[in-house]
């Protein structure tokens, strides 16, 4: 299971840390750094940090439950 610091740090590095901060103080949610990071996926404006295989398959993991399940992200504290 992901926990929400794993899931934000992910965010964070596929996004960077200035985009991830800004939208942080947007007020986005965990489902909307899903659809951003899907978004910049399919136009290939994700950073490339050594991680960003792994952190995509958590984010993907997690956004399938919001998606496709009960509507919740699943993290845990």
């Amino acid at each position: 299971m992901t926990t929400k610091a794993q899931f934000d740090e992910a965010a964070q590095r596929l996004l960077g840390e200035e985009k991830y901060a800004n939208l942080l103080k947007s007020g986005y949610s965990r489902p909307d750094f899903c659809r951003e990071i899907a978004q910049d996926a399919f136009v290939d404006n994700l950073l490339c940090p050594p991680t960003k295989l792994d952190d995509l398959d958590r984010v993907r993991r997690v956004a399938n439950r919001l998606w496709k399940g009960d509507g919740v992200t699943g993290l845990d504290d």
